[in-house]
């Protein structure tokens, strides 16, 4: 009788079990949702620096500054046009041949015996094809005879001559211009001379004489 109700007993509990429904489990939060942090915008490509510009004058020739910086010294050089190297460019030497022994000066009198040359030492622009750049040179001379008469006559000589930029020290050289001679057996000669060089602003003319006396 005992062993019935206990069985009677572990079926109600087994019963009172199998009818329980089981607890649920606690959902879990959802996670914050995260920030999305805002994408950085890319830098515009720089655009390239423009090329500096120095208009010139007149023409609508527009330049950049690099051009410019090596185009001012040939301008400024153009501009000076044919012009002699030095203070001792321009002048009559005593000469011994194809050499100036000694610079006597644009415009020296007299000169005593000896042998003489006319020299021109030019410096000429970078610039310029062949034929750009001429030098013109003339000489004038009036010679007198002495004797049982006295005669005067007078002669020109000219000559141009084409020149170009040189790297040497004593620039473009034009010698002998006029080979002279001292005392002349002619008569009495006296002489002037002009070298007249181009210049953008107009043709500068350069001048200077000279005189030998008449041989006995």
């Amino acid at each position: 009788m005992t062993l019935h109700r206990s069985a009677l007993a572990l079926a109600a509990v087994s019963a009172l079990a199998c009818g329980k429904s089981p607890a649920p489990s606690p959902t879990p939060p959802a996670p914050a949702p995260q920030a999305v942090a805002a994408p950085i915008p890319a830098a515009p490509p720089s655009a390239p620096a423009p090329a500096v510009a120095v208009a010139v004058a007149g023409d609508g020739l527009r330049v950049t500054s690099f051009e410019r910086s090596l185009l001012d010294p040939l301008l400024e050089d153009l501009r000076k046009g044919v012009r002699p190297v030095d203070d001792k460019a321009l002048g009559l030497c005593s000469s011994s041949g194809k050499d100036c022994t000694e610079f006597l000066g644009a415009a020296p009198g007299e000169l005593p015996a000896g042998k003489y040359v006319v020299k021109a030492d030019l410096k000429v622009p970078r610039l310029g094809d062949k034929g750009t750049w001429t030098v013109a040179f003339e000489v004038k001379c009036t010679t007198t005879t002495s004797g049982t008469t006295t005669t005067t006559s007078t002669n020109v000589y000219n000559r141009t001559f084409e020149v170009s930029h040189s790297t040497q020290e004593r620039g473009y050289r034009l010698m002998p211009l006029y080979a002279i001679e001292s005392p002349s057996k002619g008569g009495s000669r006296r002489c002037d001379y002009t070298i007249t060089a181009p210049h953008p602003d107009g043709a500068r003319v350069h001048s200077g004489s000279w005189s030998v006396p008449q041989a006995t």
